[in-house]
């Protein structure tokens, strides 16, 4: 026995070691991303319904009239020779109610005809009674169901009379009633009916005690009156819970908001105190400029700036040079361009791009320097670095609308120094068909056209490109972008 034991202890902790070394499935292209709670939160919430609640309906709704017909057997006291197939008569049955919440209705029906007496005559009849009517199929749906079936019991009290011997007695009625839903309004309606009565109802028998049944089944069909259906409850719960925590939120947010207006009144006079220390020691000339972009004294500037304003002193020096340049200006092709650098003469411009100011300029860089400028110049290179804006998946809708704060200096620097614009379009090919993204391309690529004409620019200056489905970035949902290149005006 310990033998066995060591061994499936050894098997199942192979298979658990086996579990923990598998790798997770990856379905597609797309990166997953927990939520967090807070995110959760801020999001508008799905509304749910409390179970089995409802809006009480209204006096005019929810009404509904029946009519049916089928086989009644009558059963006395005393019974006679005849078994009860041999009771059967044909039945008729009317029936007017309301439901007033999905569980529960009434209703007063009216069923009549004959039936065979203790003695075997046909005797004529007539039956009124109000039910009660209870619908448990209704606590098994859930909040947004439209059931088909209903299974309705029901019990009610009533008069049943007897037009051959005069008889009036009390009597009790029950059953089950079946329904089910043909359309909104129209239901088939199946019953089992029951009637119970004294003993003296057919002439035969004491006239203080309960013998007398009357069985009935009948089909037919249901019309519902006035408007039909039910209003659930939606729960608030989930309101209160999100509204309990967006409060303590805000409260948070509020303290957070203090702490940091202290610490910038602190900085403010941290920056101050630097000013008058730069200042005695002849160092402000030096570094006042970055001491300004900092200071909060001046009214044109903030102490901190989430997007900073390019004043594009690169572009400045650049068409400053251009025009003291000794370039041939009027060669090349005119209009946008195509990739004429050399991917050496490429790799040196960025090295020197990415150094910046600090960057030494020997014989060799500035020639690509000046291949540079000729190519922009001449078109055949966009000025800068082109502008990228990504999109949510399937959508033209940008990621995040703070984007759109680069499309206004973008604009700016357009009609300051009159530049031409190409907008490139592109979606993700890893996801969605050949048709898909090229329509999704183009409706990108519209998109910021758009955003640069509703500010002032002039849309023959635009040029759209579509390029579909592309996959040169990394991750995958970085394909899902519009680019901004600048260009100067065709010679």
């Amino acid at each position: 026995m310990l033998k066995k034991f060591l061994v499936l202890s050894a098997v199942c902790l192979s298979l658990t070691a086996q579990a923990a070394n598998e790798e997770p499935l990856v379905e597609d292209s797309l990166v997953s991303r927990e939520t967090s709670i807070s995110e959760t939160m801020l999001r508008s919430l799905e509304p749910t319904y409390l179970r089995n609640v409802t809006l009480s309906s209204g006096w005019k709704d929810n009404w509904f009239i029946g009519i049916s017909s089928g086989a009644s057997a009558f059963a006395g006291t005393p019974l006679g020779c005849e078994d009860l197939f041999g009771r059967i008569k044909p039945t008729l049955h009317l029936q007017v109610g309301k439901w007033f919440t999905p569980a529960i209705g009434t209703r007063v029906s009216f069923r009549g005809f004959e039936l065979k007496n203790s003695e075997l005559q046909d005797t004529r009849y007539k039956l009124m009674h109000a039910d009660l009517l209870v619908n448990v199929a209704s606590y098994f749906n859930k909040a947004r169901d439209e059931p088909r079936w209903d299974i309705v019991p029901y019990a009610g009290l009533g008069l049943i009379h007897n037009e051959d011997n005069g008889n009036c007695p009390f009597a009790f009625s029950y059953g089950v009633m079946g329904r089910y839903r043909l359309s909104h309004r129209l239901h088939l309606t199946m019953e089992v009916n029951g009637t119970t009565t004294f003993k003296d109802f057919d002439g035969c028998g004491a006239s203080r005690e309960f013998g007398d049944n009357l069985v009935s089944l009948t089909a037919g069909l249901s019309v519902t009156l006035g408007k039909s259906g039910w209003k659930k409850v939606v729960d608030a719960k989930p309101y209160i819970q999100q509204n309990d925590w967006l409060l303590g939120y805000s409260l948070s947010m509020a303290n957070k908001n203090r702490l940091l207006d202290a610490r910038h009144k602190s900085d403010s006079r941290a920056l101050a105190e630097m000013h008058k220390i730069l200042e005695i020691e002849g160092l402000l000339k030096k570094y006042g400029d970055k001491l300004e972009s900092l200071s909060s004294d001046e009214e044109t500037s903030q102490t901190v700036s989430l997007y900073p304003k390019n004043d594009y002193s690169g572009l400045n020096s650049l068409m400053e040079r251009l025009r003291k340049g000794k370039w041939n200006m009027n060669t090349g092709k005119d209009g946008f361009p195509g990739d004429s650098l050399s991917e050496s003469t490429r790799q040196s411009m960025m090295a020197m791009m990415l150094a910046g100011d600090s960057a030494h300029t020997s014989p060799s860089d500035e020639q690509a320097w000046n291949a540079y400028l000729l190519d922009m110049s001449n078109n055949r290179s966009c000025i800068g670095a082109p502008v990228y804006f990504f999109f949510k998946i399937d959508t033209h809708q940008l990621s995040d609308h703070r984007q759109l704060i680069n499309l206004d200096e973008i604009a700016r620097v357009a009609k300051k120094y009159d530049l031409r614009i190409r907008v490139t379009g592109a979606a993700d090919s890893a996801t969605g068909s050949k048709e898909r993204n090229s329509e999704l391309s183009r409706n990108r690529a519209r998109y910021i056209c758009e955003q640069l004409v509703a500010r002032g620019l002039s849309e023959k200056y635009i040029v759209k490109v579509s390029m579909g489905g592309v996959s040169e970035l990394s991750p995958n949902d970085g394909n899902r972008f519009t680019r901004i290149e600048l260009f100067f005006e065709p010679k």
